[in-house]
């Protein structure tokens, strides 16, 4: 059994600059372990140093389709050889190599914390974002095929079904009218909520903090305090003073959510 894999999701063939910034964090830092990058069967990609898993396309057209990927047994049996993956999407950043150390702490699904605060969903510190997040293989495995997961997935069904031509120029027109919805200060989070949670549906980084344990009653989920030292996302600058003048292992979102303050931490 090998310890832990890199997974990077990508859904297209070219990178933005700030992707780049983050693909360059990745191989600076964890250069020595496995990497995957996690794509659509359709798409076309290889980047040097990693394999390749690749899965349908229709999982890759929206946030919940690619939930539902993440909620999926199929996933995590794809990476049955590893203890853990870390799931390092194009808008993180790592700031060294303690993944080892993190996987040597035990728990079994650590992200970003959520705090509460201006535009937060929360109202108490939760944990904690997907964007960047270690995850045992083995303990999800057990979440996902206990009795009574499979109507979770039921949540998600109607999205998957829409990943077809059609429903994908439907979810391209409906971004759209998010972005315009957002642009004239339309609530963010009532909008997210009912265009990508069809019928109480929740971003698999939702299910994973509050409703795993009803599955599998074991799931450890990281402290608030471990998690701060894991990584930020949301006000970096309140999460350094809270994590006592240090940076995390890593961060994500880092270009949406103060990037002035991560800009002096970037490698040329």
């Amino acid at each position: 059994m090998k310890t832990v894999a890199v997974i990077v999701p990508q859904y297209k063939k070219e990178l933005t600059a700030d992707e780049e910034v983050s693909l360059r964090h990745l191989r600076h830092f964890l250069s020595r372990y496995d990497k995957f990058l996690l794509i659509p069967k359709a798409l076309h990609l290889e980047l040097p140093g990693f394999a390749v898993a690749r899965f349908p396309t229709k999982f890759f057209h929206s946030t919940v389709t690619y939930s539902a990927l993440l909620l999926s047994g199929d996933f995590y049996r794809a990476f049955a050889a590893y203890d853990y993956v870390l799931i390092y999407q194009l808008d993180a950043l790592v700031f060294s190599d303690r993944l080892r150390e993190w996987c040597a702490r035990g728990v079994d699904y650590v992200g970003a914390p959520w705090l509460p605060g201006a535009g937060s969903f929360v109202t108490e510190p939760a944990v904690g974002n997907g964007g960047l997040s270690l995850r045992r293989v083995a303990s999800f495995l057990r979440a996902v095929e206990a009795p009574g997961f499979g109507e979770e997935l039921e949540k998600y069904r109607d999205a998957l079904t829409a990943a077809t031509p059609l429903g994908v120029r439907f979810l391209d027109l409906r971004d759209k009218a998010l972005r315009l919805l957002r642009f004239f200060g339309a609530d963010r989070r009532a909008v997210l909520d009912e265009a990508h949670n069809p019928a109480g549906a929740l971003n698999e980084d939702c299910f994973w903090s509050f409703k795993a344990r009803r599955y599998y009653p074991e799931f450890k989920i990281a402290s608030v305090t471990e998690a701060l030292d894991f990584a930020f996302e949301v006000a970096p600058r309140r999460c350094y003073e809270l994590n006592g003048g240090r940076l995390p292992f890593g961060c994500h979102a880092w270009n949406k959510y103060d990037r002035r303050f991560w800009e002096p931490f970037l490698l040329n």
